[in-house]
């Protein structure tokens, strides 16, 4: 069959003539060289499944970064809610000092208010107590009737002035009253208001805690009018 063949092509190649055999040979050295290797192909391949893992690796690690880059998005939102948190904390403490320090200021100008009020408070006290203490000395036994009735108007009159500054104090008012119907006796009356200014002494002396230079803290003094 082989035989059969070859002598085809060695009458063909006669019938074709040289020119024709020249075609046909330079037709197959074209398609020698134009020939791909077996392992060419193989190694072609190989590099393109190689490539096409190195891409399949390469959309991987693309998806993680992308993945990374969400997770990372997160937390940076979740942080910047956090500190706009603190932000959020961190005004209202200082609304809240500074509310508390205008308190303080405000609780201490009361004090002082208070302070300079009761100070003022002890200063007519004070006077209230060394003019009924003057009074209490002034009248004596055994000076002139008219004397005596002088003194014990001076008395009555300053008694209803203070009843009158220190409406709240219950001792106060009763010695006024107690002024209503005085002795007809000027020795009587005398020493009455001589009693008198000398208890309205000392009731300022112990109400004010006019004895130390400050009024106790369990001290209740009366109200005086403004």
């Amino acid at each position: 069959m082989k035989g059969t063949g070859f002598l085809l092509l060695c009458a063909l190649l006669v019938a074709c003539g040289p020119d024709r055999v020249a075609e046909i040979d330079a037709e197959i050295e074209k398609l020698s060289a134009e020939r791909v290797e077996l392992s060419v192909v193989t190694a072609a391949r190989s590099e393109a499944d190689a490539a096409e893992h190195r891409l399949a690796e390469a959309q991987a690690g693309l998806d993680r970064v992308r993945e990374e880059g969400k997770r990372l998005a997160n937390e940076k939102a979740q942080l910047e809610a956090a500190i706009a948190h603190e932000g959020e904390l961190v005004e209202q403490a200082r609304g809240e000092i500074a509310a508390a320090q205008q308190a303080t200021a405000t609780e201490l100008a009361e004090i002082d208010k208070k302070d300079g009020e009761i100070a003022q408070a002890r200063a007519r006290a004070m006077g209230v107590r060394e003019q009924a203490a003057v009074l209490a000395r002034e009248i004596r036994p055994g000076d002139p009737a008219w004397a005596t009735e002088r003194r014990v108007k001076s008395v009555q009159e300053f008694i209803a002035k203070v009843a009158r500054d220190y409406p709240d104090d219950p001792v106060v008012a009763e010695l006024a009253r107690s002024d209503e119907q005085p002795s007809a006796d000027p020795a009587e009356a005398g020493a009455l208001a001589a009693q008198k200014a000398a208890r309205l002494r000392d009731r300022f002396t112990r109400i004010y805690d006019l004895e130390t230079p400050e009024v106790s803290a369990g001290a209740k003094a009366p109200a005086a009018p403004k």
